[in-house]
C-alpha cells in the first residue's frame, strides 16, 4: 500500500517591508521576467493548482486570505536534492496595484518518499473586499524550469457590516509572514491599521485588562493557554487601534497567579511589543514561588485591586474592557466583589473567550471533575452531547460594576462586542450609534 501523506511549508523566506505603502514590491522579482513568463505557453513542466478559498474573518479584525498552492510530489522526486523550488505570489487590485511576495524550500530537505505526496504551499494576506488577479509561479533554480497560473478572485465583504469605518485607511492587500509564538499571534509586521473608534470625538479614557494567568483544565477538551492567547492577543492588539485622538487607552496585562501586573502601558497608541512580548515570557515561567503558592487565596482580590486602581485613574467618561479565558480559583478563595466606593461610573465590559473544543475519548470526559463556585458556562456540543459546563469565578467580582458581559468563540462574536464598546463610546460622546 502506498503511504500517503502533506506536507505543508508556509513563507520560509518572508522579508518585512513596510505595506502602508500604495503596492507592495518584492524584489525577488525584479531578478526574473515574471510578465514575460505569465505570456508563456507551453509551461506544463510541473502538475500542480493554485486556488484562493473563501477569505475568512480573524481575530485581527481583518479579514485573510489564503493562497493554497498544490504540487503533485512525483515531479519533484527527481529533482529532489537540487536547488531551492521558488514559490512566487502576485495580488493586483482593482486599481491595478501590484502587491507580491515569495517563499522557497530546499529541495534537499523534501521526504525521500516525496513522490507519493501532495506538497502544500500556502501564503496568508490581509485583504479587503474586492475584485482580484491572482498570479502564482514556481521555479526551479537548479535548471531554470518555471510554470505559472493566473485566475481572478472576489473577497466577499462581511455579511454584517457592524465598524463600516474600521477599515477605510488599511491597504488592500497585506501579506502576512511565517512567524513563531507569540509573533505569530499578534503580527508585528504588519502595519495596517483599524480605525474602529475613530467616529468618537470626545475626550475618555478605555481601560483593558488582559488576564494571562494559565487556565485551568477544561473539562471534555484539550484547550491550551497557547490557544487562548491566539484570540486573546490579536483582539487587544485590535482594540488599541481606535483611530480616535479624542480617547486615551490605558492597557494592563495581569499574572494572577502570581498576582503581578507584568505589563502596563498608559497613553497607548501603538502597543510596545518587544516589552510586552518580554512580560508575556515571563508569565509563561512553569516555577511559582513558594510565597505566591501560600497566598493563592488572594488571588481574585489581586484583580479587584487591579480593577479599582485602573477605574480610580480614570474620569468619566471611562470603559473597562476585560479579555479572559474562564478562571476558576482554589477553594477558600476570597471571592468579595469590587466596592464602588470612591469610583467614577464607568462601563464595563467582560469579554470572555472560549477556545472551540477538541474531542476527547467519553471516559475522560466522565472523569472530568469540576471546579470551585460560581457561573458555569454551557460547554459545545461534541458526539452529540454537551460537555460539562466551565466554571467562572473572576465575573462575579465585578458584579457591583454591572459588567456586560460577552461569551466569544469566534472572530464575529468578538466583532460585535467591539461593536457594543463603539456604541457605549458614542452614546457618551451625545452621538448616535449607527
Amino acid at each position: 500500500m502506498v503511504r500517503s501523506f502533506v506536507l505543508l511549508f508556509l513563507s520560509a523566506a518572508f522579508v518585512a517591508r513596510p505595506s502602508v505603502q500604495r503596492g507592495n514590491p518584492d524584489p525577488a522579482f525584479e531578478k526574473i521576467p515574471f510578465d514575460q513568463w505569465l505570456g508563456e505557453r507551453d509551461q506544463e513542466r510541473f502538475r500542480w493548482t493554485a486556488s484562493v478559498p473563501r477569505a475568512e474573518l480573524s481575530f485581527h479584525q481583518r479579514l485573510i486570505a489564503r493562497v493554497e498552492i498544490r504540487l503533485d510530489g512525483r515531479d519533484l522526486e527527481t529533482r529532489r536534492g537540487d536547488g531551492k523550488l521558488v514559490f512566487l505570489v502576485q495580488i493586483t487590485d482593482r486599481d491595478g496595484t501590484r502587491y507580491q511576495d515569495h517563499g522557497s524550500i530546499e529541495l534537499s530537505k523534501l521526504d525521500e518518499n516525496i513522490k507519493a505526496a501532495n506538497l502544500e504551499y500556502s501564503q496568508r494576506a490581509f485583504v479587503l473586499p474586492g475584485d482580484y488577479q491572482l498570479a502564482v509561479g514556481i521555479l526551479y533554480t537548479a535548471t531554470g524550469e518555471h510554470s505559472t497560473r493566473q485566475a481572478q478572485f472576489r473577497v466577499a465583504p462581511p455579511q454584517h457590516d457592524l465598524l463600516p469605518d474600521a477599515w477605510r485607511d488599511l491597504p488592500p492587500v497585506e501579506f502576512i509572514g511565517n512567524e513563531e509564538s507569540p509573533d505569530s499571534w499578534y503580527l508585528p509586521d504588519i502595519h495596517g491599521r483599524l480605525e474602529w473608534a475613530a467616529s468618537v470625538h470626545s475626550p475618555a479614557r478605555v481601560n483593558v485588562i488582559l488576564n494571562v494567568a494559565p487556565s485551568i483544565p477544561v473539562p471534555g477538551s484539550r484547550r491550551t493557554r497557547s490557544g487562548d492567547l491566539a484570540a486573546l492577543l490579536p483582539t487587544l492588539k485590535a482594540i488599541s487601534q481606535t483611530g480616535s485622538s479624542s480617547l486615551s487607552e490605558n492597557v494592563a496585562l495581569l499574572d494572577l497567579s502570581r498576582r503581578r501586573a507584568v505589563f502596563h502601558q498608559d497613553e497607548v497608541h501603538d502597543l510596545d511589543w518587544p516589552r510586552l512580548k518580554a512580560s508575556l515570557g515571563e508569565a509563561n515561567t512553569a516555577s511559582i514561588d513558594i510565597h505566591s503558592l501560600s497566598e493563592r487565596h488572594h488571588d481574585a482580590q489581586f484583580f479587584v485591586s487591579q480593577v479599582r486602581r485602573l477605574l480610580r485613574a480614570s474620569e468619566e467618561p471611562c470603559v473597562l474592557v476585560v479579555l479572559t479565558k474562564p478562571l476558576a480559583f482554589d477553594s477558600g478563595e476570597d471571592l468579595e466583589p469590587v466596592s464602588l466606593e470612591a469610583l467614577p461610573a464607568c462601563r464595563v465590559f467582560y469579554i470572555r473567550y472560549r477556545a472551540p473544543a477538541e474531542p476527547v475519548p467519553p471516559f475522560e470526559r466522565q472523569m472530568a471533575g469540576r471546579r470551585g463556585r460560581g457561573p458555569r458556562v454551557g460547554g459545545p456540543m461534541t458526539g452529540n452531547r454537551p460537555l460539562p459546563d466551565v466554571v467562572d469565578q473572576l465575573e462575579p467580582t465585578l458584579k457591583p460594576l454591572r459588567p456586560k458581559v460577552f461569551e466569544v468563540e469566534t472572530p464575529q462574536q468578538m466583532t460585535k462586542a467591539l461593536a457594543e464598546i463603539q456604541k457605549s463610546l458614542l452614546a457618551s460622546d451625545g452621538q448616535s450609534s449607527r
